[in-house]
């Protein structure tokens, strides 16, 4: 790597650190602040039925929430084999590591959110006495009373599947600029809309999907600062 590029990963890499560590310091101290987790799913529940009206919604439950998972899990499953694609075709070969990289990303990235919600103690906003349920409504760090169960539902496993999308930033940036910017809008596009549509279910918060976004943007930072120096040796820095 030239010094040039290797100022211009440190530049990278600082900015990511400042935006995840002044938005996880927002997240923590002063969206709760906001009472923005009610306010956006309250007009979804009917207090007189106690119940989320959308929650067995035919659009919301099978398009929106299996299909766009299916969705999601087809394209890494199209990312691995262009992967094992590129041994055989020769147009191929100069992306084989960013793709192997991108459905790692991809699985890993879901993976952490998926193990970080299994053990947590927050529960779905259907599950909340507030709601009609039997969980109590927890702030980010308190601890669970004593005789009830883990609510398992944060941050949003869900919309984690969209945000995955990122990977194709991350480990296309160096390689095909254009393939890493449509991966970033992706990624934000599917996110919100995954994210959204469960928000409209009554099964998570804004928060279980701004936790999410940032903790699958952490992963995928975490691999490709792993990954970059096999990355930067096949590909130069790219600039605007």
């Amino acid at each position: 790597m030239t010094a040039m590029s290797v100022n211009d990963d440190k530049s990278f890499y600082i900015t990511q650190i400042c935006i995840l560590t002044l938005s996880a310091l927002c997240l923590i101290f002063i969206y709760p602040l906001t009472q923005l987790d009610e306010a956006l799913i309250n007009p979804y529940y009917d207090p007189v039925t106690h119940q989320f009206l959308l929650k067995k919604d035919f659009l919301l439950e099978m398009f929106m929430h299996k299909g766009l998972k299916y969705l999601m899990m087809i394209i890494a499953l199209i990312t691995c084999w262009l992967w094992m694609a590129s041994f055989k075709f020769d147009h191929l070969r100069n992306h084989r590591s960013a793709l192997i990289y991108t459905f790692i990303g991809m699985v890993i990235a879901t993976t952490a959110v998926s193990l970080t919600k299994r053990f947590s103690p927050h529960a779905c906003p259907w599950d909340l006495s507030l709601y009609g349920g039997d969980q109590p409504l927890l702030a980010l760090f308190e601890p669970l009373p004593s005789g009830i169960n883990l609510g398992q539902c944060f941050p949003a496993g869900h919309a984690s599947g969209g945000f995955a999308l990122w990977s194709f930033y991350f480990f296309f940036r160096n390689s095909q600029p254009k393939v890493a910017i449509t991966g970033l809008y992706a990624g934000a596009f599917f996110g919100a809309v995954m994210g959204w549509a469960q928000m409209m279910r009554g099964a998570h918060f804004m928060s279980h999907n701004l936790w999410s976004a940032w903790l699958v943007w952490l992963v995928l930072l975490t691999l490709y600062f792993v990954t970059n120096q096999s990355l930067s040796h096949k590909h130069p820095i790219y600039r605007n």
